[in-house]
């Protein structure tokens, strides 16, 4: 765990195993940060651009792995811009089949909304953080690490100071951290996962996931979904407008009644918009939601 936001550890994740080339499998905001982060660096990359509000196209990065020599993929579980679960089984199966590239994988809006299991994907790389699924205050970034990534890192020259994972990774073993932690989130972690414990992370799961179906299927009715259905994400939905509407002044009538939703992301600004159906929201307060929005829609 470091004490900063997942972009942070994001960043680091290339600066600790790139010595050649990145690719930056991009289908939204998120997908692109990463590719913004080699180049701001001065790592070499490439981005891989699949079409918004579609999936990342496996059979598309086999092809591109098979002519060209990488030391990363970057992948984004869930692109929060666009509402779309990427399929992570089949994307780490490809890249598999290339021994010397590794996955980096963001799961900061996936975790606890759908299965996910570092092991059994063999992925090199998973990053989440505090303030989504896991419902805490933002600042901290929560990570794991591959051995074959750890082996990587030792030969990097140049991987930074605070977020070296080499540092990371022996602190941990005498349970200590490199650097100043945020104890009292530390306090308010282990506060959640002592819940989760109780209630499952299966009953977690399938929590966002009644929420979501609940959510677009109204979505369906009154506008249109933005991502392609069969690859909407569990943790939010991303609506999109109808011509002429306005983001703004329906957040101005949510605000008498204590709710507000967010605009649409970077590029997707004003052309769509997102309600969030993870960490601690619970159903009655969607169900609320919706019955606003219809009422603004009827005024």
């Amino acid at each position: 765990m470091a004490t900063c936001s997942a972009s942070a550890v994001m960043e680091a994740a290339l600066r600790n195993t790139v010595s050649h080339k990145a690719l930056c499998l991009v289908n939204g905001a998120f997908g692109r940060r990463w590719f913004q982060m080699a180049r701001a660096n001065g790592i070499p990359a490439d981005s891989l651009h699949f079409e918004p509000g579609k999936p990342i196209d496996p059979e598309v990065v086999g092809h591109h792995l098979a002519k060209n020599r990488y030391d990363v993929v970057t992948f984004v579980h869930v692109e929060t811009s666009t509402g779309v679960q990427n399929p992570l089984e089949a994307v780490a199966a490809v890249v598999r089949l290339h021994p010397d590239t590794l996955l980096l994988v963001d799961a900061v809006s996936s975790l606890l909304t759908t299965e996910l299991d570092f092991d059994a994907l063999k992925l090199d790389f998973c990053l989440t953080a505090s303030q989504k699924g896991l419902a805490l205050p933002p600042g901290l970034a929560i990570f794991a690490v591959s051995e074959r990534l750890l082996e990587r890192a030792r030969r990097i020259r140049h991987r930074g100071y605070y977020l070296d994972f080499l540092r990371f990774r022996d602190y941990a073993l005498v349970r200590e951290t490199p650097n100043t932690p945020a104890v009292n989130l530390l306090y308010a972690l282990e506060t959640r996962l002592s819940s989760l414990r109780r209630i499952g992370i299966g009953a977690e799961i399938r929590r966002c996931a009644e929420m979501a179906e609940l959510c677009r299927s109204w979505a369906k009715k009154r506008f249109s979904l933005f991502p392609d259905e069969k690859y909407a994400a569990n943790s939010v939905t991303v609506v999109r407008c109808p011509p002429s509407f306005s983001v703004e002044k329906l957040n101005l009538f949510l605000a008498e009644h204590g709710f507000r939703i967010s605009d649409g992301y970077g590029d997707l600004k004003g052309r769509t918009f997102r309600i969030s159906h993870m960490g601690a929201v619970v159903k009655s307060e969607i169900s609320s939601l919706i019955s606003l929005i219809d009422q603004f829609l009827a005024s």
